[in-house]
């Protein structure tokens, strides 16, 4: 018997998650969500179980951080992990292409449209949103987020903890240190050192993160 989901979080992309999900899975295998500021259901009528903190009383489930910000996912990945959560889940979009050789870290999600080609590794918890494409022998770090039709081409490494704005593009061989914020639509065309805000394009450094 497969087990049972549920996912951390329930605002939009939380449940944008779930829907991947059961678009290949049966409904008796998403249990709900977990949230520490709504209660009762979702719009869709899918239950939101408890808080985070009540993950404990789930024992039996894989868990998913749908949770865009990689430094929130990471925060609640360590309260999760000092409840006792060890159990991470995935969830991969029925009509996403992913070939043998890539290899996929605990607690990842990627939804629609999406494709992965070859020698391709990620880190855990990662978000791969709508229409991404990853090329061969990318490297992704570990709570990274890539925002719909970001486009990363082939070589690229990305540091853990970036979010990698929609529409952005990544010139092939480039390195982007950990922490960093790529903006919406911007193109990297060379390497970009830790904890960057990058915007433009070309993309140019606008201020730094806290550190990762």
């Amino acid at each position: 018997m497969t087990t049972p989901l549920i996912i951390v979080g329930a605002g939009g992309h939380a449940r944008e998650t779930a829907y991947a999900h059961l678009l290949g899975a049966p409904r008796a295998s998403f249990l709900g969500f977990l949230d520490d500021h709504d209660t009762g259901s979702t719009p869709e009528g899918w239950p939101i179980l408890g808080t985070i903190d009540t993950a404990s009383s789930h024992r039996h489930a894989a868990f998913v951080i749908a949770i865009n910000d990689p430094r929130t996912r990471r925060s609640v990945a360590d309260r999760l992990a000092r409840s006792g959560v060890s159990r991470w889940g995935s969830v991969v979009h029925p009509d996403v292409r992913v070939h043998d050789s890539v290899h996929r870290g605990v607690g990842c999600s990627i939804l629609g449209g999406c494709q992965l080609t070859t020698n391709i590794r990620l880190g855990d918890h990662c978000i791969l949103n709508r229409g991404c494409q990853v090329s061969h022998d990318c490297v992704i770090g570990s709570y990274c987020s890539l925002n719909p039709a970001a486009c990363l081409a082939g070589s690229v490494t990305v540091g853990d903890g970036c979010e990698i704005g929609s529409a952005c593009a990544i010139r092939q061989g480039t390195r982007v240190g950990r922490g960093c914020t790529l903006g919406l639509a911007c193109a990297v065309v060379s390497d970009v050192s830790d904890d960057a805000v990058m915007v433009g394009n070309p993309a140019r450094l606008l201020r730094s993160n806290i550190p990762w």
